[in-house]
């Protein structure tokens, strides 16, 4: 019975806005008469008799409700307050606060505020804060907020926050934040943050935000962001961000980073994927179609790539795909699939000791830079000799694989020679640490210079060498400095 007592009120006040033009007569202002002090019961019952959007006052209270021409100073009511032109001042209200004119200063009600015209001040109510026009000011609801052209200030909101138009300042709902116009400011919100055109400035959400065009500074949620323009800044999500243009700046995703182009650095926990990429991809799963600067991943693939790759497999339409076969002291045979530049190369590998008495394997990764002979050696000149410099891991296992710990690293310098295109045969010494927690595993290396043990860790340190032969295409490589130059050239500095 309350509920329906309440909202049967509700429904008459806000009806008791009159229903004819919003559109203000400014010229009918100064035949307002003005009375310092005016007392309403209801609608035309008032001091100001039945004529009452003919005056403005300075006080004014409203018992029940009440309706006039303006207000120029404060107003009170137990139900609500309304003036026909412009309220320049303060209304209070237990349920609703209108004016088809100018607000300056304070609308508090406790259900909702409507303003026709620009609202500058500060609206405050319980469900609902409505402007037909501009807000430069301050609307606080637990309900919704909204303004019909643009904003400037500050919403906050329980629910939501919408505006019509522009924002410049700060949307803070507990849902949702929406402009269909551009955004200068910030948008923060529980679920959502939407902006129908450009952002200059920072979303940040719970699940999604979204930019119709270009985004200019930051869009941070937990779910996604996604940005139908150009994007230069941030994007920061735990699950996705998208790009339909370019991406200047920074991009980190717990899940997976799109954008048509990136200059920049895209950081995602599971993959990155753009047409083109000026700067820097890390992810398990890279992928670009033309790439110049660096890839980190798992999986790293592009048609055409320049700079430096990092990773298990790096798959280029421009780059190596070779098989090597080596050996190396302590017995193991190694197999690997070599891909990357034909600068700078990474080994999947696989390995078996054939000396030992026992079942012993080793699974590894190895990234490696190949330079002409030249490079190392300024008085050697041939097209046809290399130089490998490689850093390579390996975890070792007997019999079924095991994950405990048992890992071999290496730098290995190696000098090789290619004969033709599509074979090439290498040598060379290099240095080695074993860390391990298995029994009997020194065995693994001939022998030792160095076997210290701390926290039940066994180490041991030594000299070794390395052969191999590198089989399918391969080609010769200019000077590091002309390469370095030629690369140099590709990017903006």
């Amino acid at each position: 019975m309350r509920n329906n007592i309440f909202w049967g009120i509700l429904i008459i006040t806000l009806f008791a806005y009159p229903t004819q033009s919003f559109a203000q007569d400014y010229d009918y202002y100064d035949e307002l008469e003005y009375r310092k002090w005016r007392v309403t019961l209801i609608g035309p019952i008032s001091t100001n008799g039945t004529r009452t959007t003919d005056f403005t006052a300075k006080r004014s209270i409203n018992l029940l409700g009440g309706y006039h021409g303006a207000l120029d100073g404060w107003e009170v009511g137990l139900l609500y307050n309304g003036t026909k032109y412009y309220s320049a001042g303060l209304q209070i209200a237990g349920i609703t606060n209108f004016t088809r004119g100018t607000m300056e200063g304070f609308n508090i009600a406790g259900l909702a505020n409507v303003s026709n015209k620009t609202m500058a001040g500060l609206q405050v109510a319980g469900v609902l804060n409505y402007s037909n026009s501009n807000i430069e000011g301050l609307q606080a609801t637990m309900g919704i907020n909204m303004s019909r052209r643009s904003t400037s200030g500050l919403q906050a909101a329980g629910i939501a926050n919408i505006s019509g138009n522009d924002i410049e300042g700060l949307q803070a709902a507990g849902i949702i934040n929406a402009s269909k116009g551009d955004i200068s400011g910030l948008q923060a919100a529980g679920v959502m943050n939407i902006a129908k055109d450009n952002v200059e400035g920072l979303q940040a959400s719970g699940i999604l935000n979204f930019a119709g065009d270009d985004l200019s500074g930051m869009q941070a949620t937990f779910g996604a962001n996604i940005a139908l323009g150009d994007i230069e800044g941030l994007f920061a999500s735990g699950a996705f961000n998208f790009s339909r243009g370019d991406a200047s700046g920074l991009l980190f995703s717990g899940g997976i980073n799109v954008a048509q182009n990136i200059e920049g650095l895209s950081i995602a926990g599971v993959g990155n994927f753009a047409k083109d990429l000026m700067g820097v991809q890390s992810a398990p799963v890279n992928f670009s179609q033309t790439a110049t600067g660096v890839q980190i991943g798992i999986l790293n693939i592009a048609k055409e790539f320049e700079g430096v790759p990092l990773g298990v497999l790096s798959i280029y339409g421009n780059g190596r795909k070779n098989i090597d076969v080596r050996f190396s002291d302590g017995g193991f045979t190694d197999f690997s699939l070599t891909t990357g530049t034909h600068r700078v190369y990474n080994m999947a590998m696989f390995g078996v000791n054939s000396l030992l008495d026992r079942d012993v394997y080793r699974i590894g990764f190895a990234v490696g830079l190949e330079k002409n002979i030249q490079d190392s050696f300024e008085k050697l000149e041939s097209t046809t000799l290399f130089v490998n410099q490689e850093f390579s891991a390996h975890h070792v296992f007997e019999g079924d694989f095991d994950k405990t710990l048992n890992m071999m690293y290496s730098y290995k310098y190696l000098v090789g020679n290619r004969f033709g295109n599509g074979l090439s045969l290498y040598g060379g010494p290099s240095v080695n640490m074993q860390v391990s927690r298995v029994t009997g595993s020194d065995d693994y290396s001939w022998y030792s210079v160095w076997s210290p043990s701390r926290k039940g860790r066994e180490y041991q340190f030594w000299v070794g060498f390395t052969i191999g032969v590198r089989m399918f295409k391969q080609m010769n490589l200019p000077l590091l400095e002309d390469d370095w130059d030629r690369l140099e050239g590709r990017w903006d500095w």
